[in-house]
């Protein structure tokens, strides 16, 4: 493979207009429409004259139809001509060539109290949670839900390699005007060991509906979601998906969840 047809290969995008001496924020781009990135990636910027190269962090995403590439405020000591090439630095091409996102999706329904609840002995499977802890805390990464019995530990979803955790998205609907909060807990199981154990909140979400229309928690479905984590699991370690109210007990609280899992491709 000749070095242009590698470069090929790895171009987000191409500078169409010569850039100017200065401090910017943006420069324009014909995008091939192949590949993308994200806001608050570094990408780096390559004069095709000189071969020097420039990171920059995005400020929007970069997508197919993108004119312009906008990004932090950046000093460039040379004018960057058009026909320059804008690529993935190589730590973001190696994490998003070897790594993909893992779906994991269920569901729950029982009375809403504001200590944290949890499945029952059957797991995941049955809808109905009835394990009630004494545990109220949102605290991420501090924050825990107390002595879970090693018959709640043995049904929780364990990850076989080490993973990602990113977070949660979850849909919830509630009988009353009652706010409802989704977590994960994770922990890891004394393995051959009759003993209890403590899992730590590891996301966090309560339903949110100031998007509106309407400001009522009651009979439609509400938005809760953590997405933002990076929390390493490792082959083992268990995640005890929960939920509580968060301004009253009572009311019916019936919640879709999808968790989301980052995983590695194996060598």
């Amino acid at each position: 493979m000749s070095l242009q047809q590698y470069l090929n290969n790895k171009v987000l995008a191409t500078i169409s207009v010569t850039t100017l001496t200065d401090t910017i924020t943006s420069v324009s781009i014909f995008a091939p429409g192949l590949l993308m990135a994200n806001s608050g990636d570094v990408v780096t910027i390559i004069h095709k004259g000189t071969g020097r190269e420039y990171d920059v962090t995005l400020t929007t995403d970069l997508t197919s139809t993108s004119t312009r590439l906008e990004f932090s405020s950046t000093t460039f000591d040379t004018p960057i001509p058009e026909g320059s090439i804008i690529i993935d630095k190589k730590n973001t091409f190696y994490e998003r060539n070897r790594s993909s996102l893992q779906f994991i999706t269920f569901s729950s329904q029982v009375a809403a109290t504001q200590n944290w609840k949890t499945f029952s002995s059957s797991g995941i499977s049955n809808h109905t949670w009835n394990t009630e802890t004494s545990d109220t805390g949102t605290t991420v990464g501090t924050s825990q839900i107390t002595g879970i019995s090693t018959a709640i530990q043995s049904v929780g979803i364990v990850v076989p390699f080490d993973c990602t955790l990113i977070g949660f998205r979850a849909t919830t609907y509630r009988v009353g005007n009652f706010q409802t909060a989704v977590g994960l807990f994770c922990g890891t199981p004394q393995y051959n060991d009759n003993a209890t154990q403590d899992f730590t909140l590891r996301a966090y979400g309560a339903a949110d509906n100031s998007a509106g229309p309407d400001s009522n928690y009651s009979q439609r479905p509400v938005k809760a979601e953590d997405l933002t984590r990076s929390f390493s699991l490792s082959a083992g370690d268990v995640i005890l998906p929960a939920f509580n109210s968060v301004t009253n007990d009572g009311g019916n609280a019936r919640i879709s969840y999808t968790i989301v899992l980052k995983t590695y491709k194996l060598l």
